[in-house]
């Protein structure tokens, strides 16, 4: 049973101070949602939180926040690199950034803080050299497509393998 919200969560940009929290919270949710990843060591973007997302002008990581300061959500960008055989060359260099790490606390699902967090993304990459959100959800998950789909990202491939990869983009959020 989700818990109620006395009033909806603050979105903006992550603090100095909201860093380890932020990690903790990411890692929390990743190992839920991907429980047959090794979470012995983190993610290369967590593990250099502070190059990665602090002191990049092409990333950005936005946080969810209760009225008690808790963290509850989280959704980052950063420049799309290329590395996914099935889109390769779809982006020129520079033109896309790749949304990441978008999570919501499971007690605090289906109360609208995924669409909080995508529209105040798509908010702080336009003042960004961005002109495509690029990002990759699994079929796995139950009702992740459709909730990016809602958000205005439309399917560019598939990939039907143990990891049911749907790689979708944004062109409207520019």
């Amino acid at each position: 049973m989700a818990i109620p919200l006395q009033a909806m969560p603050k979105v903006m940009v992550i603090q100095e101070h909201q860093v380890d929290a932020a990690v903790r919270f990411a890692m929390k949710v990743r190992r839920e949602v991907f429980p047959m990843l090794n979470h012995e060591t983190l993610p290369q973007d967590l593990l250099h939180f502070h190059a990665h997302y602090m002191h990049s002008d092409q990333s950005k990581f936005l946080v969810a926040i209760t009225e008690n300061n808790e963290i509850i959500g989280s959704i980052g960008i950063v420049p799309y690199d290329g590395r996914i055989e099935e889109i390769k060359g779809r982006y020129p260099e520079g033109a896309a950034a790749e949304v990441v790490k978008c999570y919501v606390d499971a007690e605090y699902r289906r109360h609208g803080i995924g669409s909080l967090l995508a529209g105040a993304l798509k908010d702080a990459v336009r003042e960004m050299a961005y002109n495509t959100l690029y990002l990759h959800t699994h079929r796995f998950l139950p009702g992740a497509v459709d909730f990016w789909m809602r958000q205005g990202f439309a399917i560019v491939t598939e990939q039907y393998d143990e990891w049911q990869t749907v790689h979708m983009e944004n062109l409207q959020a520019f």
